[in-house]
């Protein structure tokens, strides 16, 4: 996963900003229009900002100012450390990470204008690094909810091939090959109606427990441990098909991929596909066995 640096991020942030204040610049008449722009970055502007400012002078943007320099940090913070949820490293959570952050930054992208507003040639509009921490948020946000859904009895996947190219830093191509009805990673192509209105001819559902364990199973992909706790609880509140397919996918996360998991708990690949499709309970021995192993995090966390 290439992910940008703060750096990086907080000099294209600021030149996002100039394209929202020479936004302000364009929409509001005179003498409105200086000054809302002006007052809007915290420093004083001649002409277009985004055309006009020295690097210094960008640089003095006090990113302070703005709210969603705060959530933006959030979401960087989230996927350097590999965070379960925005706040907390070890307990899955999407919904705090999507309403307070993910959102407020697809808004803020969705109002920058696609070409620089004093680009005569159609020059792009700078804002890459920002993008791109939205596109890894979003789809470490599918993966999370991928792993917590597993305990509600999900067995596809939030998560697109985008996202599997995303969090493994392989082109889709690639990823696209290794997904199908009877490949690596399975998918399905049948969708509820809502999907039929919304989705592209080529969308496909992915299979949750494959697309976790194949990231699992690459060396340069971590994520963060499930907390014991959170395991515990969750699995007292599932009945017994849920209880199977969360611990499935907890020890995958905790302990390793698949390939490696079986042999050392005395099932196949196979039976865990199997047992997490259908729901099965496990047999005693290897289920008792996964939250003994599993509970080893406790304290360590």
């Amino acid at each position: 996963m290439e992910i940008p640096t703060l750096t990086e991020i907080e000099i294209n942030l600021r030149h996002c900003l100039l394209l929202k204040a020479d936004d302000l610049y364009f929409t509001l008449a005179a003498p409105a229009d200086s000054k809302v722009r002006n007052e809007f970055l915290g420093i004083e502007v001649e002409g277009l900002a985004d055309e006009n400012l020295s690097e210094a002078e960008i640089a003095s943007i006090d990113l302070a100012r703005f709210a969603i320099a705060d959530r933006v940090r959030l979401l960087l913070g989230m996927l350097e450390r590999r965070q379960l949820s925005l706040q907390d490293e070890h307990r899955p959570d999407v919904e705090f990470g999507r309403n307070d952050a993910l959102d407020f930054l697809e808004h803020f992208l969705s109002t920058l204008p696609d070409v620089a507003l004093g680009g005569l040639d159609l020059t792009a509009a700078r804002n890459g690094e920002v993008r791109r921490i939205y596109e890894l948020a979003y789809a470490w946000l599918n993966l999370i909810e991928t792993i917590e859904g597993a305990f509600y009895g999900e067995t596809e996947s939030s998560l697109t091939v985008g996202d599997l190219a995303l969090l493994s830093g392989l082109d889709t191509r690639t990823i696209r090959n290794r997904c199908g009805p009877d490949k690596l990673i399975r998918t399905s192509a049948a969708r509820t109606s809502q999907d039929r209105n919304s989705a592209s001819p080529a969308f496909v559902h992915i299979h949750a427990l494959d697309a976790v364990d194949w990231l699992r199973s690459r060396k340069d992909f971590y994520v963060s441990a499930v907390d014991p706790g959170w395991i515990t609880q969750r699995l007292a509140n599932a009945n017994p098909a849920n209880s199977t397919r969360g611990l499935l996918m907890a020890s995958i996360v905790n302990l390793g991929p698949l390939a490696s998991l079986a042999p050392a708990f005395d099932f196949t690949v196979e039976d865990a596909r199997r047992w997490f499709d259908e729901g099965e309970l496990l047999p005693a021995s290897i289920s008792e066995a996964l939250i003994q192993k599993v509970q080893k995090f406790e304290g360590t966390l």
